[in-house]
């Protein structure tokens, strides 16, 4: 695939925590109680300083906080973290993606000031916003994301559509404009199997029922097609965006698809995964450099040329074009 010479990009899931309880997140049982394979951890500003080499840091064009199960903005160390990036390569670009419901004004105004770009996700107005991004306030979001354009930083409204908030987008456009965000984006999710979610509240009783938007639905029926075709070319999106990403345990593999952590045994990409004999290397007991010398990322690409990886196929492979309609 590539040499540790040729990484410009890192995807770090900082933390594997968060405050929110998004039902079609999997660090929960549909918004519910938390995932019971889901680990909790975070990497220190140490950890980071041990892992990433300065050399390496100088080399890349992209750092991101985003991951799969936390939320950056709950980490301990993840402004030292993107202050030290920023002394170490100042021309690299960092940004994160959030929900924004935490950390003081101080803590936003000094983000902005390392110049780190948010992606905000809000998903509607204060009524709205609450039915899918469970644990969050509204109110603070938006406080929290006005003190951070205020200060200079660069901002992203990503709003993911429902059924429930879809009437709302042209006004929530008109916010994001008056408040200076750079962009505003709307998200059409593909992660309605059966086209609505039950909502659970922790103690198991029944919240309120999601519903995709009219579009999401739509090309959801679509990609059910497409999925029982064969999917054996494969576009690596790690290979053109030269990137690798870390979780908050220090695993180390291709893209953010090929962390299971939080998946269940039965996942049939997970078993897939097992069946050929995987194992995502870790930080925690090999170097940057002794990783990219064993056979990990070259065995994924060997792959490619006889059986894909089921989640190389599902993301990857000739079908991606289509699913790009998602934005998910």
């Amino acid at each position: 695939m590539y040499n540790i010479e040729h990484v410009k990009t890192v995807h770090l899931e900082v933390t594997s925590r968060c405050q929110a309880s998004c039902p079609m997140c999997v660090r929960n049982l549909h918004g519910g109680l938390d995932n019971p394979w889901l680990e909790l951890d975070e990497i220190t500003l140490a950890q980071f300083k041990e892992w990433f080499p300065v050399e390496f840091i100088k080399q890349l064009d992209r750092l991101y906080m985003c991951g799969n199960t936390g939320d950056p903005i709950v980490a301990k160390d993840t402004l030292d973290i993107f202050k030290y990036l920023r002394e170490v390569n100042p021309a690299m670009h960092l940004s994160m993606n959030t929900n924004g419901s935490a950390k003081d004004i101080k803590w936003w105004q000094e983000l902005a000031v390392t110049n780190v770009r948010v992606i905000f996700g809000i998903d509607g107005l204060e009524d709205t916003h609450r039915l899918y991004r469970i644990g969050t306030d509204w109110h603070k979001i938006i406080n929290n994301a006005w003190e951070f354009i205020r200060a200079g930083g660069e901002a992203e409204w990503h709003m993911l559509v429902f059924k429930h908030n879809e009437h709302q987008i042209d006004e929530c456009q008109s916010i994001a404009n008056t408040m200076g965000f750079n962009k505003f984006t709307t998200k059409h999710t593909s992660r309605f199997s059966d086209f609505e979610k039950t909502v659970l509240n922790k103690d198991g009783t029944t919240s309120h029922i999601l519903q995709p938007s009219s579009r999401s639905q739509t090309l959801a029926k679509k990609l059910i097609d497409y999925n029982a075709q064969e999917n054996t070319v494969i576009n690596c999106k790690a290979v053109e965006e030269k990137s690798i990403y870390i979780n908050a345990h220090g695993e180390v593999t291709a893209c953010c698809w090929l962390d299971f952590r939080a998946v269940p045994p039965f996942n049939a990409s997970l078993v897939d995964f097992r069946n050929n004999k995987f194992v995502n290397p870790n930080l925690k007991t090999s170097s940057l450099e002794q990783i990219f010398s064993s056979a990990y990322f070259k065995k994924i690409e060997e792959k490619w040329n006889a059986t894909p990886l089921l989640q190389c196929s599902k993301q990857c492979g000739k079908i991606d074009k289509f699913k790009e309609q998602f934005n998910d």
